[in-house]
């Protein structure tokens, strides 16, 4: 874990058996996280939790109850439970503990993931999230300070202890294991108006975007994203065991046994990241306000991705080659497919007519736009993940911006249409399929 300190002053010696040696700091939590011996001279971490609930006693057994469960989760990718307690008012939970530095700290201190590095990064968060759902049980506050880098691979801690409640969800620890693939791709926080997905390679880049815009039962599993990632949904090892084993990859240096070493990966590039983010706004607000007095004069809203970012000539973000793909169209979604999208522009949000053609068995497509703007594009199939298809968009005629579509299919043969191009805001909507 990220740090450890000395015992604070007012901290106690000993919590139940265990004897305390230190304190882990670094972990975004209300309570203390202290590191512990066991009898036998193991290393565990103990996080205290404080409240007036354990004053109840139904509250305390239901703690109890649910920090046995939590012990039944798989041990992959994933700090095992290993009990609980209490000690006065106060309820504990006793870990398994990993030494290494958190992705946040280890982003922040070296750059950006790529390649294979990521690629195993994101099998192996998303392994720990599945065996922590599996049990049925919720992260509720996922993101990179909860991944520890250590010697065998990335490891999810500090995931609670409860059945999914309110916001806590399945799909809201994806669309958190999604950001943070995001910002291990980024080097740091992404732009929150522009999810850049194009710092993903497929099929991550396809997974991450149904995670983020996925609607009630259409995101996918922690699960089924692992066996994608896999690319095998039958491995001799189990998904889960199958999704350990690959995580390896994005092992780190074990730290000394003080804890304090800071083990880098990989190119420092986050101060050339910051200046390159620097720029693009400032680009970004030229744009947008020149944009908005050509609109003022002529009363046109923007097409759809029309504003355009500029970067800066020197060093500019890192573009990925991507593979060729092999995926072709379903006769399932074969056919013609309209219906109205809308966008936010500088001027105010505004809708446009799409119309979607696709040919069973063909590499791609076209799309046409109508409305205040009139365009047509060919669409180059990219990839199928778990029947979205995601697609380039190439101008052939009118002002369009090149992009990536995803249709996404729902019931009642219906298809969910978003467009993202670079430095503008999705346009999202629905396409019915014509008789």
């Amino acid at each position: 874990m990220p740090h450890l300190e000395p015992l604070h002053a007012g901290d106690p010696g000993r919590i139940g058996r265990y004897r305390l040696s230190g304190r882990i700091v670094g972990i975004p939590l209300s309570g203390p996280v202290y590191l512990a011996k066991t009898i036998d001279g193991g290393d565990v971490s103990i996080t205290l939790l404080d409240g007036e609930w354990t004053a109840d006693p139904a509250e305390r057994d239901r703690f109890t109850a649910e920090a046995a469960a939590a012990s039944r989760v798989a041990p992959f990718c994933a700090a095992r439970i290993l009990g609980s307690g209490f000690e006065g008012k106060q309820a504990f939970l006793v870990s398994e503990y990993v030494p290494g530095p958190s992705l946040f700290e280890q982003v922040t201190e070296a750059g950006p993931w790529e390649d294979a590095g990521l690629e195993a990064l994101a099998i192996g968060t998303a392994t720990g999230l599945a065996a922590i759902h599996q049990a049925g049980l919720v992260h509720g506050d996922f993101g990179p300070e909860y991944v520890v880098l250590g010697a065998q691979g990335p490891r999810v801690i500090e995931f609670g202890i409860t059945p999914p409640y309110g916001s806590a969800t399945p799909a809201a620890d994806m669309r958190a294991w999604a950001r943070t693939m995001l910002f291990a791709a980024a080097g740091g926080p992404p732009d929150p108006a522009q999810e850049d997905l194009e710092l993903l390679a497929e099929p991550l880049r396809t997974l991450a975007a149904l995670c983020l815009t996925g609607g009630p039962g259409d995101q996918p599993s922690a699960r089924s994203v692992v066996t994608e990632l896999l690319g095998e949904s039958d491995p001799d090892a189990g998904v889960l065991g199958e999704g350990s084993r690959r995580a390896a990859a994005a092992a780190l240096p074990p730290v000394p046994a003080d804890g304090t070493g800071k083990p880098h990966r990989g190119r420092r590039r986050r101060g050339v990241a910051i200046w390159w983010a620097t720029g693009v706004a400032a680009c970004v607000a030229a744009i947008a306000v020149a944009v908005h007095i050509a609109q003022s004069n002529t009363g046109q809203p923007a097409p759809p991705s029309a504003v355009k970012t500029a970067s800066p000539s020197p060093k500019p973000r890192p573009t990925r080659p991507r593979p060729v793909s092999t995926a072709t169209v379903p006769a399932s979604l074969a056919g013609t497919w309209s219906g109205q999208v809308s966008q936010d522009s500088p001027s105010g949000a505004f809708s446009v007519t799409v119309q979607v053609s696709l040919a069973a068995g063909a590499a791609g497509g076209s799309v046409h736009y109508s409305g205040p703007f009139s365009c047509r594009d060919d669409l180059s199939l990219v990839s199928d993940v778990l029947g979205t298809l995601t697609l380039e968009q190439g101008i052939v005629q009118g002002p369009c911006q090149a992009g990536v579509v995803t249709l996404t299919p729902a019931p009642g043969s219906v298809l969910r249409f978003s467009f993202q191009g670079k430095g503008a805001p999705a346009a999202t909507g629905t396409l019915t399929k014509a008789t």
